[in-house]
């Protein structure tokens, strides 16, 4: 075959390559420390005092706990990119670079998920917050929950006078293969630049495939201001068990 017909071959369908490649290529070029020497500057605790004492505008608090555990409980602002999933792909996809990063872990997890951001650059790290979430007794102020219904407590609201918007955070492919009828594609890693989509008269359903992206996007939507938001447990594939209408293309 000839050299376009293979080039349009092998990159159909492809997703786009995320932000960090770019970034990381620029870091490449320039001299910088080890992975080990890295992660003894960023591994250290931060007491919840000093960490309320930062710009917390500019510092990105990342949460990486499991979705369910994000959603009984977080700090106000936080981003949820759990460890479980594919964090660093969509941490080096979502995280600004130029802002500090401050992790909020299960405690023994916080190397982890400096180690697994340093392999691809992000060594922005600030640190992590000192006993994760049990920091936060007596502080409940500080602390907000993301609404997750059920795929009946869904179909219910859809019934309801004034019906949620479904916003489904999965890639236009995934979408085109089936989606709830009359949701509207975003996909999650074009969130940040679409957030003007998102309709402010009406409360907002997110969903992804199982609920790993949508607990990041719920997490994005509260910090932008969007508050008005449940997101659907299970996602899609809770959706189809459910033997409920799907559309395709």
């Amino acid at each position: 075959m000839s050299r376009e017909d293979f080039i349009r071959l092998v990159s159909v369908d492809q997703p786009d390559a995320p932000a960090y490649f770019t970034y990381d290529a620029l870091l490449n070029t320039r001299e910088r420390s080890t992975l080990d020497a890295s992660l003894k500057q960023v591994l250290k605790p931060i007491e919840l005092t000093d960490l309320l004492a930062m710009n917390l505008s500019e510092t990105q608090m990342l949460d990486v706990r499991d979705a369910a555990e994000y959603a009984k409980g977080h700090m106000t602002g936080s981003i949820n990119i759990g460890l479980a999933g594919q964090y660093a792909t969509w941490a080096g996809t979502l995280l600004d670079t130029t802002r500090p990063i401050v992790i909020l872990a299960e405690p023994g997890r916080e190397e982890e998920a400096a180690l697994r951001l340093g392999r691809i650059g992000f060594d922005h790290v600030e640190g992590y917050l000192n006993g994760g979430m049990a920091a936060f007794a007596d502080r409940p102020d500080l602390i907000q929950t993301t609404e997750r219904v059920s795929v009946p407590m869904l179909t219910e609201e859809l019934e309801s006078p004034n019906p949620p918007v479904i916003i489904d955070v999965r890639s236009p492919q995934e979408w085109k293969d089936g989606h709830i009828p009359e949701s509207r594609n975003i996909p999650l890693s074009q969130l940040k630049q679409r957030f003007e989509e998102f309709p402010t008269d009406r409360r907002i359903a997110v969903h992804c495939a199982g609920g790993y992206r949508s607990s990041i996007a719920a997490s994005m939507l509260h910090r932008h201001g969007t508050t008005d938001v449940m997101e659907l447990a299970g996602g899609i594939t809770a959706w189809e068990a459910a033997n409920l209408p799907i559309e395709k293309g």
